[in-house]
């Protein structure tokens, strides 16, 4: 018989204590900035927020308590503890409703014809999934008619296109209007080394230089069009 779940649920636990164990030291010490931080890990390990907040912040303010029972910390040191806790519990919520509200707006990705290289790509498809974004992955050597016409069909809020090889800015302008007259509604993501002085931001375009900017991108894209 596998060990294999028990050693997940071995890790798991590890990793719970861990955090625990870090938050609660957070909280002792008065740093929010900490506190948020071992949250903010614990969210991007995929906790739930019932888990969160019933093995990590529980388990913290108790401690809390019991100390200030037997007089090792006072009144005032558990009354930051508490307003810490409030306000990563605020920001725990404020983080629910902004992946919520990414799951509302679809982003569909592509290489123009032509590009062959998408790995920077998949890694920006990945970590748009993973803020909550539904994702459409068209993968490489998309022409821009095909473009356009999955545009139509998917109804994307945004398109995220890469370009890496020689004249691969030209085919991404080519993809970009050819999608701008069959679904005007899209917003852009572009990137890649064959981005030229002519591929600068412009409205409705953004350049994204690195791949961890890339959810960052997208949001100001979509934040601008429900502004529209």
């Amino acid at each position: 018989m596998s060990d294999q779940p028990n050693n997940a649920h071995e890790t798991r636990e590890a990793r719970v204590d861990e955090l625990g164990r870090t938050y609660a030291a957070a909280l002792l010490s008065g740093d929010e900035v900490a506190a948020e931080i071992v949250i903010r890990e614990a969210m991007e390990a995929g906790f739930t927020t019932p888990e969160i907040d019933d093995e990590i912040i529980a388990p913290a303010l108790w401690l809390v308590g019991e100390l200030w029972e037997r007089g090792d910390i006072s009144i005032a040191d558990e009354h930051v503890a508490t307003e810490i806790s409030l306000r990563v519990l605020a920001l725990q919520r404020e983080a629910q409703r902004v992946v919520g509200a990414r799951g509302l707006h679809r982003v569909m990705l592509a290489a123009p014809a032509g590009e062959l290289h998408i790995v920077a790509l998949r890694m920006v498809g990945n970590l748009l999934r993973d803020a909550g974004y539904r994702v459409v992955m068209l993968g490489p050597d998309v022409p821009a008619h095909a473009l356009a016409a999955c545009a139509r069909r998917h109804r994307p809020d945004v398109v995220c296109l890469t370009s890496t090889m020689p004249g691969g800015a030209e085919r991404m302008l080519v993809s970009i209007h050819e999608v701008q007259q069959s679904w005007p509604s899209a917003g852009f993501v572009i990137g890649g080394r064959a981005l030229t002085s002519r591929l600068r931001p412009r409205p409705g375009i953004d350049v994204c230089a690195r791949v961890s900017e890339a959810v960052e991108a997208v949001d100001a894209v979509v934040q601008r069009a429900d502004l529209n």
